[in-house]
């Protein structure tokens, strides 16, 4: 199904909704969407650089604005996410029973707005009436409004962020110039600092999910994201990393130091309110991540949302600033020895959060004539899978000998009776957890009441010593006669979003949801390359 028809039964679909707490995005896009680059600032955001500074950028206008670039994020699209909202009708097929507690879960964070009213009436939000205001995904009068009551805490997680009731804006700067939000929106800005902290990002970022049994039954519960305790347990933290300095990245001058910006403009207009001054740091709402495959599906529904493709650029060039490859090796006794040495440069797990995420490692030798002496881990564009991976879950490796063995990060949940499942819903804990940790991780460091490191720790990667905190090595061992040297050896780390394997249950005629994302899924199944490293060996 073509997304015009899609978008077209979606937006049929919405009910109008008046909030006291929330405002749609158009009424602040009013004074914060067209914002000129200040002299001598570079711009991070369209460079594509969230972890570093480039210099020399050319940005187009307002393009560091945080409209637009809240625009084109996962954050403003999480309603209308392809791929969550065929999830949603798989998880319900899967325990129908469970409908009411699925659909509110999985809008808790997706469609925060409207489950957040409804769960203050003392409602569940249903999926079949999502709003105005819940198809505006993770929007403004969300973020800057939450309190910093119980921030950080267990209570806080899954999206039990608390609204404040006083129709407060909470920003960074000290001395807001209140009188235009005021008199146009009706809301107050003022400096809160929790909005620089990653216990708020927390509140969505790290997803505890009920243990459902076929009958609906709750057994128990399952960390299914954890980003922020990933972070939490690292070296970041103590660093001064938090998730906004990757994901929010600050404008800088070409000297590398914070550049000043006005923070608000007049309503349709560029030009600034005469009382106001440039400020900083200038956070830009870039919100780049990983998401790159559904992205590039995104912009297929919307062309016309030209942020869409930036956007995912952005995710591109946050992705290649993940990671980092090593490959050494030589030639002994017949054999090409390989040492891949993947480094994790990010403040968590890679990859982490929604678990059909995957990175895996393609190493190709060839001999000094360019035949092929070893493959392992190549990409079958055709059906997006890794060629010539056996089924079921595959084993972490310290070694590698053969070319069906490939070396894949990755988590795999296991449900109640321990047996593989693809239903979050149903995950009781993890099969295999040999996503890479972030440096510094240890478990012993403090975590909020009620959570245990046991919950996010590594799973089936006993007996290797090369998997510590912030990186692994894996070997390979290669038949190479001698006198094939000098082998050129190329390993690439791919990426992938959506495991195609994961995929499997969804069924494109039991619903509009899974039939529109299959179809897209057929033109967006590849894995992207996020790093490259050649080498040459000798005798």
């Amino acid at each position: 199904m073509k997304y015009s028809a899609l978008i077209l039964l979606f937006a049929l679909g919405l009910s109008a909704q008046v909030s006291s707490r929330f405002t749609p995005a158009a009424n602040c896009q009013q004074c914060h969407s067209s914002l000129a680059l200040p002299a001598q600032a570079v711009n991070t955001a369209e460079a594509g650089v969230p972890h570093r500074m480039r210099s020399g950028a050319k940005p187009e206008p307002g393009s560091i604005a945080p409209f637009p670039l809240w625009q084109g994020s996962m954050m403003a699209n999480a309603a209308i996410d392809p791929y969550w909202r065929a999830k949603v009708r798989y998880e319900v097929a899967a325990t129908p029973a469970a409908r009411a507690t699925i659909e509110d879960k999985c809008m808790s964070c997706h469609t925060p707005m409207q489950q957040y009213d409804t769960r203050i009436a003392g409602g569940k939000a249903e999926f079949n009436h999502i709003n105005a205001l819940g198809s505006e995904g993770v929007s403004c009068t969300v973020c800057h409004q939450i309190s910093a009551a119980n921030l950080g805490t267990k209570d806080s997680f899954t999206a039990r962020f608390l609204i404040n009731e006083n129709r407060q804006i909470y920003g960074p700067h000290p001395n807001p110039f209140a009188n235009p939000m005021v008199a146009n929106s009706g809301y107050s800005p003022v400096q809160a600092a929790h909005v620089l902290e990653s216990s708020l990002c927390a509140t969505c970022h790290t997803v505890i999910t009920p243990t459902l049994g076929a009958d609906g039954s709750v057994l128990g519960e399952f960390l299914e994201q954890a980003p922020y305790l990933e972070w939490l347990v690292s070296d970041f933290p103590a660093n001064g990393r938090t998730c906004q300095s990757c994901h929010m990245p600050k404008l800088k001058d070409t000297s590398g130091r914070d550049a000043s910006q006005y923070i608000a403009h007049r309503p349709n207009s560029p030009a600034p309110f005469p009382s106001t001054a440039p400020r900083a740091p200038f956070g830009q709402h870039t919100f780049a991540g990983a998401n790159v495959q559904v992205l590039g599906m995104l912009a297929e529904m919307d062309p016309a949302n030209k942020q869409l493709t930036a956007s995912a650029h952005r995710t591109m060039e946050s992705l290649r600033d993940a990671v980092n490859l090593k490959v050494t090796g030589r030639v002994e006794a017949g054999e090409l020895a390989l040492s891949v040495d993947v480094t994790n440069r990010t403040g968590h797990k890679l990859p982490t959060a929604y678990p059909s995420r995957r990175m895996w490692l393609h190493v190709l030798v060839t001999d000094n004539t360019g035949a092929k002496v070893f493959e392992s881990g190549r990409l079958d564009a055709r059906t997006g899978e890794i060629a010539g991976l056996s089924a079921g879950v595959q084993p972490h490796w310290a070694k590698i000998t053969r070319p069906d063995q490939v070396m894949i990060y990755e988590a795999e949940l296991k449900d109640s009776q321990g047996n593989h499942t693809l239903s979050l819903l149903r995950a009781a804990g993890y099969l295999k957890d040999n996503r890479i940790l972030p440096r510094g991780f240890d478990p012993t460091k403090p975590l909020p009441a009620g959570i245990s490191a046991s919950l996010f720790a590594p799973a089936g990667v006993d007996g290797d010593e090369s998997f510590r905190p912030g990186s692994d090595r894996v070997e390979y061992a290669i038949p190479a006669p001698p006198s094939g040297a000098p082998f050129k050896v190329s390993v690439e780390v791919y990426f992938q979003n959506v495991k195609p394997r994961h995929l499997e249950g969804m069924d494109r005629h039991r619903s509009t949801e899974e039939s529109a994302f299959l179809d897209l899924h057929t033109r967006h199944k590849g894995g992207v390359v996020i790093a490259r490293q050649e080498a040459l060996i000798t005798r």
